[in-house]
């Protein structure tokens, strides 16, 4: 696929996804179209700051997760392990 038809695919597809953005925002909101672009660029800015408060958000209950199950799978080779003295 050539570079041109590369940029007309993804301009078509970004056109649609922002014609069914526009859409269901009017749907939503009911404001017109025109007020919805303008705000297009603070909505999109709230979206990408939700969405790395929810990745930090996920790594941080990964990592309690995996500490958890460290210490859980630490406790059951403990005591598995045959005693030091015997």
């Amino acid at each position: 696929m050539g570079l041109s038809t590369r940029l007309v695919v993804s301009g078509a597809v970004a056109g649609v996804a922002l014609t069914y953005y526009m859409r269901s925002c009017h749907r939503r909101t009911g404001e017109g179209y025109l007020d919805i672009i303008r705000q297009l660029p603070g909505a999109a800015l709230r979206w990408v700051d939700n969405t790395r408060e929810r990745t930090m958000q996920a790594i941080e209950d990964g990592k309690v997760a995996a500490r958890r199950r460290d210490s859980e799978i630490a406790g059951r080779l403990q005591a598995a392990s045959p005693p030091q003295g015997a």
